[in-house]
């Protein structure tokens, strides 16, 4: 029996009800453990504890034999089983939902302990978080130092609160997409969920023109970036409410409010909530930064670019008005008439590569000396032959561009067909040294308002007149400011005095008011009377292209009329192209048929040669009807406005150079140019004959500048001074405080690039 005992024991599988191995091992383990707990418990008991009373002995024990028990409890290495244990304490409170909110105080409080230790240092920048008024720099502003401080916030002074916040906007919830699969479930995150709160925000509501706020407002598109953005704005807002003087963002904010216009009204609720600074702290930061912008401009025009050299200025006029409501005696509305402008110092490497010869106020006045017996001939304004073949490739570009946009397309690349014409003389796109200079009360309108705008400049500096008078004046100005400055140094002729008879000043136009200027006279030529049906003007093509055309010929809006002229061009050579394709009455398709390379390239060669060479003009002038006689002066015409445009924005004073040539000989037979016939030819007379050379490359390769230092964005320096008065007038003026001379002069003038340079990085949210 023993046996047979032994037998069947020695086979459980012929037993239904008896457990595996596995179980049997399972339920020992979990008796012995049951046991031993038991054991525990009731030596705890006899010791005279409870569990709770021995854990708290144990930990708080000073004894050496128990703290090496504990040694790694609170280490990375045994932080794994304490968690457990945490985890397991909390399981325990939690398991009723009643007792959850014992667990959630207990949390808080220790979260509560921890926020309120982290915060930023206390002191003056840099060794604290204190950015006083007194002190305040241009630096504060700075990307790198903005940065910093987000930085130092998030990683230094209060990482718990932000990786809280940044935790919480990580926990979204997701949306389950129903899938044809059903082993598969997809999901995706609630900003997927047209519903949720997270919408995407339309990539049309940003500027394209200015890439830094388009690749930092992403949205949704970027959650993550927006996270911790949200995260480092309420760091920043609770450690400013907590200690306003952690005010580093809300002093970069206030001036930005201050700067966009926000009321008084608006910036002390975000003050209140602990956004922005007060707006009185604003005022005089922007006071201090104005009085350190005076002896910056000091300091720049006092630095001479070489021996007797003095930086290049760029002045423009300004005019505003302050109107008073409550007029009285004394108190009425005024017309100010000023003068804005700023101090260029040309790029280094440029001034490096001429020889110090030629920079020299008496190689200037030697040149300048040869100009009463200088001979001016004809073809110094005629293209050479280079610039014929230069021209050649310009008007082929045009045309290419415009057959790829509006004709067809390539269907290969045997033939290469190059859309812009070569560089003649690219400039570099390095950033610009700009110093703003202080808003003057002074025109120069007159002859007699040059002379106050000088005076204005000289009080600006820290110098004499002497010595002033003494370096090499080049200055960018419009027409008007060359002129009146002929007419005052002709009225002060002759002058034994350095200090009065202004031989150190050289004047050059300005490229932007030379480009509007002159397009607007050609425009205006060509125009056409849109009151006659018989007329085939340019009005005609505004017309075809339903462009409202009653108010093309305004003065005062050159973006939208070389715009249009682009267009007239653009609608011409469609024209022409298709007449040379055999194509005209055929409609523009949606889809572009293709072509092949070869086919295009003659295309291209057959238009230049029927429309712009001097036979086809020859051929067309002898014509009994005018129109295509018409047709290709204007195209010639506006050819150079497009390109003199093009070239204005590449940087390439070659083909600008080239392009002011053919004016210069244009303007002699339009009335309207009457002053640029005179003025523009001789500055080219300067720049290409009598100026010495190395002088002369350096005043080239510095009348266009690249203000965003990115390539094909450059402008004429009267344009970026024109985008700076827009600032200053329309933007900063008319933003509900007010016209006020003083304010404008003192604080806004000298401060517009910074709170620009504000506007674009210092705004936290």
């Amino acid at each position: 029996m023993e046996d047979d005992s032994d037998s069947e024991s020695s086979h459980p599988s012929t037993h239904s009800d008896q457990p595996p191995p596995q179980s049997q091992e399972q339920t020992k383990t979990k008796n012995t453990k049951a046991s031993k707990l038991d054991s525990i418990c009731e030596s705890i008991s006899k010791s005279g504890y409870t569990p709770k009373t021995f854990t708290k002995a144990f930990l708080k024990s000073t004894d050496k034999k128990y703290k090496n028990h504990r040694r790694y409890w609170g280490s990375e290495r045994g932080w794994k089983s304490t968690k457990e244990v945490l985890e397991a304490i909390k399981k325990v409170i939690c398991k009723k939902k009643k007792n959850r909110k014992l667990w959630e105080e207990f949390i808080l409080s220790e979260a509560t302990t921890i926020i309120v230790s982290q915060k930023p240092p206390i002191g003056a920048y840099p060794s604290g978080s204190y950015h006083s008024t007194r002190t305040i720099t241009e630096e504060l502003f700075t990307q790198e130092c903005k940065e910093e401080r987000d930085m130092n916030l998030a990683k230094t002074h209060m990482p718990f609160l932000f990786r809280l916040i940044c935790n919480k906007r990580n926990a979204r919830p997701v949306k389950k997409v129903p899938s044809t699969d059903s082993s598969e479930e997809h999901v995706l995150p609630a900003d997927d969920d047209p519903i949720s709160d997270n919408e995407e925000v339309p990539e049309d509501l940003f500027d394209e023109a200015d890439p830094r706020i388009h690749a930092e407002c992403q949205s949704t598109c970027d959650h993550r970036q927006r996270v911790i953005m949200t995260a480092k704005t309420i760091c920043s807002m609770v450690a400013f409410v907590y200690n306003r003087r952690n005010n580093g963002h809300q002093l970069a904010n206030s001036l930005t409010f201050l700067a966009c216009g926000v009321s008084d009204r608006v910036n002390q609720f975000l003050n209140y909530i602990g956004l922005s600074s007060s707006r009185k702290t604003a005022h005089q930061a922007l006071k201090r930064l104005g009085w350190k912008s005076e002896s910056k401009v000091s300091t720049k025009i006092s630095q001479s670019l070489s021996k007797n050299l003095a930086p290049f200025l760029c002045i423009d006029n300004l005019d505003f008005e302050q109107k008073v409501h409550n007029k009285s005696l004394g108190k009425e509305n005024r017309i100010f008439h000023g003068t804005w402008g700023y101090v260029h110092h040309p790029n280094p490497k440029i001034l490096a590569s001429i020889p110090a010869a030629d920079l020299t106020l008496e190689s200037y006045r030697n040149a300048m000396a040869l100009v009463p017996s200088f001979e001016v001939l004809p073809k110094m304004f005629l293209p050479s032959s280079d610039e014929e073949e230069s021209w050649e490739l310009v008007i082929k570009a045009q045309i290419a561009e415009v057959l790829f946009e509006h004709v067809a397309s390539s269907t290969d690349s045997i033939v290469p067909i190059p859309t812009s014409p070569p560089a003649v003389d690219q400039l570099s796109s390095d950033l610009p040294d700009i110093t703003m200079l202080k808003l003057m009360v002074a025109s120069d309108k007159s002859a007699q308002g040059v002379g106050e705008v000088f005076e204005s400049i000289l009080e600006q500096t820290n110098m004499n007149m002497t010595n002033f008078a003494s370096r090499l004046q080049i200055i960018d100005g419009d027409l008007g400011t060359c002129t009146n400055l002929h007419s005052l140094r002709s009225q002060r002729i002759p002058s034994q005095h350095i200090e009065e008879d202004l031989n150190h000043v050289c004047t050059l136009l300005g490229g932007s008011h030379t480009l509007w200027n002159i397009a607007q006279a050609i425009y205006s030529k060509h125009y056409g009377d849109d009151s006659d049906a018989r007329d085939s003007g340019a009005w005609r093509f505004l017309e075809g292209m339903s462009i409202p055309a009653n108010k093309m010929l305004d003065k005062k809006d050159y973006t939208l009329m070389i715009q249009n002229i682009v267009k007239i061009h653009k609608a011409a050579l469609v024209h022409c192209i298709k007449t040379v394709m055999g194509t005209t009455k055929d409609p523009v398709p949606k889809e572009l048929p293709q072509l092949s390379s070869q086919v295009i390239h003659n295309t291209i060669e057959k238009t230049y040669e029927q429309f712009f060479t001097a036979t086809a003009q020859e051929t067309a002038s002898n014509r009994t009807s005018p129109k295509l006689s018409n047709l290709m002066l204007r195209l010639s015409n506006f050819a150079t406005i497009v390109e003199g445009n093009t070239a204005m924005k590449c940087g390439d004073i070659g083909r600008l150079m080239n392009v002011w040539k053919r004016w210069s000989v244009m303007a002699q037979g339009i009335k309207k140019l009457t002053q640029y016939s005179i003025q523009l030819p001789r500055m080219i007379i300067l720049l290409n004959e009598i100026l010495p050379k190395g002088l002369r490359k350096l005043i080239l390769h510095s009348l266009l500048i690249a203000p965003s230092g990115r390539h094909k964005h450059f402008v004429a320096k009267d344009q970026h001074l024109e985008d700076q008065n827009y600032w200053l007038k329309y933007f900063f003026n008319r933003s509900g405080r007010g016209t006020n001379i003083d304010r404008l002069k003192d604080v806004y003038s000298l401060n517009v690039p910074l709170v620009t340079i504000v506007i674009d990085f210092s705004l936290v949210f």
